[in-house]
This record gives C-alpha cells, structure tokens and sequence, in this order.
C-alpha cells in the first residue's frame, strides 16, 4: 500500500531527529536463530523480512499471533530488539513475530514508508494465517516507541476492512514508551497530522490496549499515554497503562537496568494477554 508523504510534519518529527546523525548502520539479519523467516515484502532491490517463533503446524487449534515492530525514530533500530519477548510468549504457547521495515539511515526513507511496511507485515502474515497456523482474529501488534506508533496506527487506519480475516487491523495492542500522535496544541498541526495520528483517529473501543510507560521520558511524553488511555476508556474501551517511576525512554529493554524493567513489563503483559484470552 501507499500512504501519502506529506503527513509527517508533526509530533513524529521528533522522533524522526531525536536519534543518531546520519551514518550507515547495519543491515537486519536475514535469519534469527530459533525463527523461521519470511520475506512479506519486497521493494526495488529490499527485502523485508519476518522472522516467526512458536510456529508449529502440528498443532490442531490455531494459536494467537503478536507481531512486534522495533524502536528508533524511524532512522534507525534492530529486530534484535523483541526477540525475547517472541521467545518468552511462543513459550508459553503463542506465535511471536519481529518484523523488519525500512528506516532512514538504513533505506532512506521517511516514516510514511514505515507506516506502508507495518500495515503491510500485517496483511501479509493475516493471508499465511493458515500456514502458520495462526488465528486470524487474535492477531496483536506491538511495538517501542516508534514501532509501537507503527502498531497504533494500525489499529486505527484498516486496510480491506471488509474482510476481519485480511484486514490490516489488529484485536489488541502491546505498546511500550509508544508514539501516539497526541498533539499539545491542535492548532499547530495539518490535517496530515490528524489523519495518521493514533490519539485523533481513536472513536473504536475494540482493541484492548497494554502500555508500559517511563514516567521521565524525555522524547515520548508519559502525558501522551495517559491522554490516550484516557481517551479509550472514554470510549468504553480497555486500556492498561504502567507509569514506572524514575524510568526513561526505551527503559523496558532486556539490556537496560539488568534487564528489571524487561522482567515486569513481560510479566505485565501475560497478565493482560491472560485476561483477554491470548495465553
């Protein structure tokens, strides 16, 4: 799919400048040890990939999936980065997917390319729901900051709505430190910023919602978050928010404070796919 470039003079400016200068980094890895990867999309000479733990076709009922998209301001950022939350969840019985997306260090892209390849990862794994053996109506997206404003978008700009089964929609959210569009003052944003920002375009409450939040985030307000759970119970939707004191931006990480804040945000949310009936 195409979304149209001139959206992104607003708040995700400042994720887009709020990483490193400009300077290659590495590619993302075609294989990840324990996975099976899939190539869901190719553009000119890029391949985009999936990577996928947990996938057992032996299995007689379909499992839930949870699809998660990687953090840094849509310059840069590394699959690496949920890898152990896949191999926790498709653990305790999910399938787990990392996926791969084009980022302005990497492509040179901007992050209306990013927003294409994250509805795109999910349009493509909810038309190999049989293969992987998956439930296509439990279907989570999750994400870091900007890849957890990459699985909010989703949820609120369906591709083929038509179809539950092959939209692009998922049925919760597993947000962490996540971008979500909430603006300080309307005003000073275009009507591109409206269309493509999780916080104005939310009037559904049917996507259950986990979100882990440091509460001295510098580059992703704590505010926004509270804005946009507020909103969505507003609504009669389910939003769980986590405020964790004295906790920065990206502070949830494996590799971050002995891997402390990683332990119970994961243990957060089992609880919250627990209840909704995912584990």
């Amino acid at each position: 799919m195409r979304i149209s470039n001139g959206y992104w003079v607003f708040y995700l400016l400042a994720l887009f400048v709020s990483s490193f200068a400009n300077a290659d980094i590495p590619e993302n890895p075609d294989k990840i040890d324990g996975a099976r990867s899939f190539v869901y999309k190719k553009v000119d000479d890029i391949k985009l990939r999936l990577h996928v733990f947990g996938s057992d076709s032996d299995q007689l009922v379909p499992k839930p999936l949870i699809v998660f998209f990687f953090g840094g301001g849509f310059k840069h950022g590394s699959v690496a980065q949920f890898v152990p939350h896949c191999k926790l969840l498709a653990n305790l019985g999910m399938i787990s997917v990392v996926a791969d997306y084009r980022v302005k260090l990497r492509h040179g892209t901007t992050p209306a390319e990013a927003i294409e390849d994250g509805i795109d990862a999910i349009l493509w794994l909810r038309s190999k729901s049989s293969e992987l053996n998956f439930n296509a109506n439990k279907v989570i997206a999750g994400g870091g900051s900007s890849g957890g404003y990459l699985a909010a978008v989703a949820a609120h700009f369906d591709v083929d709505p038509g179809s539950k089964d092959l939209g692009s929609r998922p049925n919760a959210l597993a947000l962490f430190n996540p971008g979500l569009g909430y603006p300080k003052n309307k005003w000073r944003f275009s009507d591109g910023f409206e269309k493509y920002s999780p916080y104005m375009n939310l009037d559904d409450n049917s996507v259950p919602t986990f979100i882990a939040h440091g509460k001295d985030d510098s580059v992703v307000p704590y505010l926004h978050a509270e804005k946009y759970c507020e909103k969505l119970k507003d609504l009669g939707g389910y939003c769980e928010l986590h405020g964790y004191d004295n906790a920065e931006h990206a502070f949830f990480n494996l590799n971050k404070h002995q891997g402390r804040y990683y332990r119970d945000t994961t243990s957060k949310l089992v609880e919250f796919l627990q209840m909704n009936n995912y584990l």
